[in-house]
């Protein structure tokens, strides 16, 4: 996942404050939704508890991780209208703010984020198949509509819908983008550790067919239709593309080895998820924990590791930290799919591992910055 456009010192590095914005919420967020499901503070009034804290997850966390990684020429106002518009909207997700006011509180950030990030980008794609990106982010203020639309009343199960839809986009970045980022790195582990080339390694059939089905599924989420098995067809591809990037041999690089697991993780949590709503395997909420706590929790922490790396010019020192940190969120999501046998202790646990590897990756990004302040570039 490297910078889809070429920084200048021009501009301000807009990852640091998206990245620690995210890491600090995603401590924050889940203890604050465990403290409500178990009576220690007052819940939303009128909404869907679970779906808010889903909503938060995914258009919070996920969405400042991808404001951090798409903003890189984005001037200051630009970068502070975003950062403000992203937390009116956290403040008026937890304060129950509705009607008018927090529509528009919820939708300036999805709107921001397509505006100062996806179409530059999709200006700036060259290949046809970089070009989902960009609907990609888009579909991000779809998903907010259908969830504020369902608050309102207006769309039946809205809520539950417009975070599914979020669900859907957040795995289509990760599975795709993680089909650019990995086997280019692979390549140069493999050249380094077996001094040969790591051959066959992409196949965009395999792509386009995760694409469709992600698609596909997204599509139901929003239409409320049936998706049939969408997101197994798209689970299994990634798979199938994973098996070509030497996962085994990435367990051995700090760098490589959490990414890789966290596209594991995703791929397999949408199968077993979908295959739990098809064919009642197991319990579907534990199935997309696998996906979300596992999933998007190594693959992104990894990837603000790996993005900051890059674009702070941090030569090879990588944090060590990183392994860590991908093993607590691993252990988390261990203990949040098997919650149900004792949600009174392993809820908890989770949410406490999951908190403690994001205070870590906050407090190594910071001490990081601070260490090295920003300076300008050269154009």
């Amino acid at each position: 996942m490297t910078a889809p456009l070429r920084r200048s010192g021009r501009f301000p590095k807009a990852h640091r404050p998206f990245f620690l914005a995210a890491s600090l919420y995603a401590a924050l967020a889940v203890p604050l939704w465990w403290a409500e499901w178990s009576g220690l503070l007052p819940g939303c009034d009128g909404c869907d508890p679970v779906a808010r804290h889903a909503h938060e997850m995914l258009m919070g966390f996920a969405g400042a991780v991808l404001g951090g990684y798409l903003f890189t020429k984005v001037t200051w106002p630009k970068l502070l209208l975003a950062l403000a518009a992203w937390m009116l909207a956290r403040i008026g997700a937890w304060a129950g703010i509705g009607g008018a006011p927090g529509v528009v509180m919820a939708l300036a950030y999805p709107v921001l984020l397509f505006a100062f990030g996806g179409w530059p980008f999709l200006k700036a794609a060259k290949l046809g198949h970089n070009m989902v990106f960009a609907p990609t982010i888009a579909a991000f203020a779809v998903a907010e509509t259908l969830y504020q639309a369902g608050r309102l009343g207006l769309v039946e199960a809205g809520e539950r819908r417009g975070v599914l839809t979020a669900l859907d986009m957040v795995a289509l970045m990760i599975l795709v983008m993680g089909g650019r980022v990995i086997p280019a790195a692979m390549a140069g582990l493999v050249r380094k550790e077996e001094s040969r080339e790591l051959f066959d390694r992409n196949r965009p059939w395999l792509e386009w067919a995760v694409v469709l089905g992600m698609a596909l599924n997204a599509i139901g989420d929003i239409a409320a239709w049936p998706r049939a098995f969408a997101m197994t067809v798209a689970g299994i591809a990634a798979l199938m593309r994973q098996g070509r990037w030497r996962p085994m041999l990435a367990l051995t690089d700090p760098s490589m080895g959490p990414i890789q697991v966290g596209y594991f993780l995703m791929a397999t949590g949408l199968i077993l998820a979908s295959l739990s709503e098809q064919v009642g395997i197991g319990p579907g909420t534990d199935a997309l924990h696998l996906a979300t706590v596992g999933g998007i929790g190594l693959v992104t922490s990894a990837m603000m590791l790996r993005i900051n790396h890059i674009r702070e010019r941090s030569g090879h020192r990588w944090p060590k930290i990183g392994i860590p940190i991908a093993v607590l969120l691993v252990i988390a999501a261990d203990l949040r799919i098997t919650a149900s046998v004792s949600p009174e202790v392993l809820m908890p646990a989770s949410m406490t591992l999951w908190s403690l590897a994001y205070l870590l990756l906050a407090g190594v990004l910071a001490r990081g910055w601070l260490r090295h302040p920003a300076t300008e570039e050269k154009p």
